[in-house]
């Protein structure tokens, strides 16, 4: 299945129907959600189901890779150019 991308950014950037996802990710990860928190969520194939990637510094695109690989799920072209676009902009701060 296709991984697309529903939203990418902060917490406060994530539309209010994909909030819940968001926050039930952050609870099973015991995760904060402050403003230095950037993620990504993955609507999975033609779905209401999505996927909740934190990108932390450190993360790479092959880490995602595999982290979708056990849902049966890969990164569709455009997710993956916005994904790579927000890690090195992560590592540039």
């Amino acid at each position: 299945m296709k991984a697309t991308l529903a939203a990418l950014g902060k917490p406060s950037d994530m539309p209010p129907e994909l909030m819940g996802f968001v926050n039930f990710k952050a609870g099973v990860e015991k995760r904060q959600l402050d403003g230095k928190v950037t993620l990504a969520v993955l609507r999975i194939g033609s779905t209401e189901s999505y996927h909740v990637v934190f990108l932390d510094p450190g993360t790479t695109v092959k880490d995602i890779d595999v982290d979708l690989a056990r849902i049966e799920a890969k990164l569709d072209e455009h997710a993956r150019v916005e994904i790579e676009n927000a890690l090195k902009a992560r590592r540039k701060k």
